[in-house]
């Protein structure tokens, strides 16, 4: 295939991920490339087994021959999704449609453990994970990093320094046979959102990913909005009150010390040691034994100390997704992590949203949904991001 044949496959296949299924005459108003072509194209990729006929598009009002329906298929050659965090790492092998095929997992109780975080003993258990699954073959390697890849220097710049001491030479080194690509973890989220979420708009949208800490990615015009530059989604550190506590970047009040999950697993622990009465002391018997399970479970007793922190939570990250909507051009929104699984709490998310909203009459209200936690999202994330890139050519 010549480069502009490639292009014009890649400029299809994005059309079928994001908006499928649809018909080949849908491809050529949303693309502007001509029948023939899209015609011509579709029969490759058919034929190659990228993509399948998905049935016949619903009666319309005018009569006639309906439309086939083309969507991407399922299968193919499989990647390898690979999630790297302060306490873990999940391997994930995957199809283009992000199906997991194998997973493996591995967790440690202490938070930036450079034994557990030695990367070559991480290579020898990521081989030892392929050859297992051997019948599983893969093309590429996507890496989901909490912080942003420096090529350069093959190490994560993250708000902890630790991630410094921690170079990834021998990952690349093992695997040089083989295309590796690493991108920010809440990044490979949101693009696995828009390949495979069940959202098939195109719209603009933002992925609010919270955990132990706070980050949102946009896709704006089918592309990641400021990918390239590593302060772009750092919301955690917008300031929501200027008097607050004083963060790990120098400033007080970010939203970082109201709403990750660090700050809120900080502020239970001095709950346990200082309140008079608090249901947490019955879920443990010491202060360090206190995680965000802990948390939710005080939360679910009606715990007034862990309820009010909570709330404070929910409402500050509220107020600052309405900030962003000033600027940001997202018609929806994608809430992931644990808090929104509270129906209390997205409850309340949502109220605040809402009575924070811009009042203009022309301005929609921005659609708000969640993606439920998994353990498994950002492995997945990972493996889409090298799917993205072997497929679509990028994003």
């Amino acid at each position: 295939m010549t480069n502009k044949q490639r292009q014009l496959q890649q400029t299809i296949m994005k059309q079928l991920y994001t908006r499928g299924p649809i018909s080949r005459s849908d491809i050529v108003k949303l693309t502007g490339i001509t029948p023939a072509t899209t015609s011509s194209l579709t029969a490759t990729l058919l034929a190659r087994g990228l993509i399948r006929e998905g049935g016949e598009a619903a009666a319309g009002t005018k009569a006639g021959r309906r439309k086939i329906l083309l969507e991407v298929a399922p299968g193919g050659p499989k990647v390898l999704g690979i999630e790297l965090t302060a306490s873990s790492y999940t391997l994930c092998i995957i199809d283009r449609l992000g199906r997991v095929y194998a997973t493996r997992h591995r967790q440690t109780d202490r938070d930036y453990d450079l034994h557990f975080l030695a990367v070559p003993a991480i290579v020898a258990d990521i081989q030892d994970f392929l050859n297992v699954h051997q019948e599983l073959p893969i093309t590429a390697i996507g890496v989901a990093v909490p912080g942003h890849y420096l090529a350069a220097k093959e190490v994560v710049i993250s708000a902890n320094p630790t991630w410094g001491h921690v170079s990834l030479h021998p990952l690349n080194e093992a695997f040089a046979d083989l295309p590796i690509y690493y991108e920010n973890n809440v990044h490979c989220m949101t693009v696995a959102e828009q390949l495979i979420g069940p959202d098939k708009s195109g719209q603009n949208f933002t992925f609010l990913h919270v955990a132990r800490g706070i980050f949102c990615s946009t896709v704006y015009n089918g592309h990641l909005y400021g990918n390239e530059n590593f302060v772009n989604g750092e919301i955690a550190h917008i300031i929501v009150d200027p008097n607050g506590e004083l963060c790990d970047c120098g400033r007080r009040g970010c939203l970082q010390t109201t709403a990750s999950h660090e700050w809120l697993v900080k502020k239970a622990k001095l709950l346990y040691q200082n309140a008079n009465t608090t249901y947490l002391r019955q879920l443990v018997d010491r202060p360090q034994d206190i995680h965000m399970d802990t948390v939710f479970k005080a939360f679910q007793m009606g715990d007034q100390g862990v309820v009010l922190m909570l709330r404070q939570a929910i409402e500050s990250l509220a107020v600052t997704l309405n900030t962003l909507a000033l600027v940001i051009d997202a018609k929806r929104i994608v809430l992931h992590g644990q808090l929104f699984d509270e129906p209390q709490l997205l409850a309340l998310f949502q109220k605040t949203l809402v009575a924070n909203q811009f009042q203009l009459t022309s301005v929609q209200p921005q659609n708000v949904t969640v993606k439920p936690f998994g353990g498994q999202d950002g492995a997945i994330g990972g493996g889409m991001l090298a799917v993205s890139q072997q497929v679509l050519g990028g994003l």
